[in-house]
């Protein structure tokens, strides 16, 4: 395979052949089972033979509708291999919004599992996860130009419909590059990761590809249970985690509950996908003494990988996600918006040129993620540009208040929300998570008046035990969005 043909689907390298036990799935009933290499491989394999005698064209879209599974990942690379686009869809999204993404995508066939067939809209050719008979032959498989399309992954859609991003191999491969060194190292050998993050998620897709194309192995949940989470670290020997920190504050809630169990495997951990607060770098070293607690940060767009340690071997402060990488070019722009080119970077937003026009700027990228950068040049994730709303007149970013509640000494996550105000406009209100039950809603506005601009306080507070999470497992800020107005009417209403 030379350079110009690389293929993202092709990972393994020389161990393809091998019998060790690359993953060990868990299922929503806890039940497990060990998958070789080679089993790994020839799955990938029968995934693009079977594309293959289809009659799947290579370039064409091929759409994967389930839940994590190993079949999952080898239909994934498997797609690819095939010459094909690969589409992770997110099924947990409303109907209308899963065939839009299949119709912007111009999907040719769909793999499902048994859960999510259903949601296959008619007229789209379909497939089953796991009824790919296994390989007799290895196939002829087509070679494919390293910049052309690898996958589209679809955002959110916080504002508006999913924008479909564009994604290289070669810039996917560059960013598991970055990750391990190359693609060929073993800098996860003896390492074993768990998986609990969708596989529609670059999150879950980039840290299973780094950890199988240098040597590790991974325990995939099906999805997250805070229990099982923290009982799968000790049965399977974890060394390293991702997460964000919703899901680690959910975690530490379990760990308790458990009784604090030593999870003395961990030497690692990867919080990223929202700002890291002290309290939940405290929470993760509290639950894993001995581990190195990495704040991380990427986007769908430019990839992860692009900060890393300090050139003068400077301590990375907690709450930072680090010192940027000799690849990658940075610079923030008069609204502390961080712009970045990168070799990670993606090709475009699918069939928006004007979007891609607007954001992607002789190669540098818009993220709309605010930053601060300290004296020694490390950054700090603060919020998003996009998320600002105006109140009375002043510009309020969420980040910004949830960073001066989460500074009280009692409060282990806050999210913060803009909700209709018929004098102000929009207003800010908030959802603490805090370790003191006494704390009160006076509490938290008088602390954020103490440490940031007055109008930044935050007009109403409700205390949960945790902040709920959308199908990215980021904070659903519809659904606070949601409990917030509910509230606020019946209040209404009472008066």
């Amino acid at each position: 395979m030379t350079s110009e043909t690389r293929n993202l689907g092709d990972l393994l390298g020389r161990r393809r052949s091998s019998g060790e036990t690359a993953m060990v799935s868990v299922d929503r009933n806890g039940q497990c089972r060990e998958w070789s290499f080679s089993e790994l491989e020839s799955g990938s394999l029968a995934y693009a033979a079977f594309l293959r005698e289809k009659g799947i064209e290579p370039g064409s879209a091929v759409a994967i509708l389930a839940g994590n599974s190993v079949h999952n990942w080898m239909a994934y690379t498997g797609s690819m291999r095939a010459g094909c686009v690969c589409v992770p869809v997110n099924t947990r999204q409303p109907r209308e919004i899963v065939e839009f993404i299949l119709g912007d995508a111009d999907v040719r066939i769909a793999f499902s599992d048994e859960s999510n067939a259903a949601v296959v809209p008619e007229g789209i050719d379909h497939a089953m996860l796991g009824d790919v008979a296994p390989l007799d032959d290895e196939p002829q498989l087509p070679d494919v130009n390293e910049k052309s399309a690898a996958e589209i992954l679809y955002t959110s859609g916080s504002t508006g419909r999913p924008k479909g991003v564009v994604l290289s191999h070669a810039s996917q491969l560059s960013m598991i590059e970055t990750i391990v060194g190359s693609t060929d190292t073993e800098v996860f050998a003896n390492q074993r990761g768990i998986v609990v993050a969708p596989m529609f998620h670059m999150n879950a897709l980039i840290f299973i590809a780094s950890f199988l194309s240098s040597g590790g192995s991974l325990v995939l949940m099906s999805r997250f249970d805070a229990e099982r989470f923290v009982q799968a670290i000790n049965a399977h020997r974890v060394t390293v985690i991702t997460g964000v920190p919703t899901m680690i504050a959910l975690m530490h809630t379990a760990w308790l509950e458990l009784g604090r169990p030593k999870l003395p495997s961990v030497n690692t951990v990867y919080i990223g996908s929202a700002p890291v607060t002290e309290a939940v770098a405290a929470q993760s070293s509290e639950m894993m003494p001995g581990a190195n607690i990495l704040n991380s940060y990427g986007t769908t767009e430019t990839g992860g990988g692009i900060f890393g340690s300090h050139p003068d071997n400077i301590e990375k402060p907690a709450t930072s996600v680090g010192y940027p990488t000799p690849q990658t070019e940075l610079r923030l722009d008069g609204n502390g918006a961080l712009v970045v080119r990168a070799p990670s970077m993606m090709t475009e937003y699918r069939n928006l040129p004007e979007l891609t026009a607007a954001r992607l700027k002789d190669g540098w990228f818009d993220t709309g993620d605010r930053f601060e950068v300290d004296d020694n040049g490390f950054y700090y994730f603060t919020g998003r540009s996009d998320d600002m709303f105006v109140c009375s007149g002043e510009n309020v970013y969420p980040g910004e208040v949830e960073k001066a509640i989460e500074s009280h000494r009692s409060v282990l996550q806050a999210a913060v929300i803009p909700v209709p105000d018929e004098i102000r406009g929009q207003m800010p209100v908030a959802f603490v998570v805090s370790r003191d039950k006494r704390l009160s809603e006076s509490d938290i506005q008088d602390h954020v008046r103490r440490h940031a601009a007055a109008y930044l306080y935050p007009r109403r507070v409700w205390f949960v035990d945790s902040l709920p999470l959308a199908g990215t497992t980021k904070v659903d800020r519809r659904e606070l969005m949601r409990r917030a107005e509910k509230s606020i009417m019946r209040v209404r209403e009472v008066a």
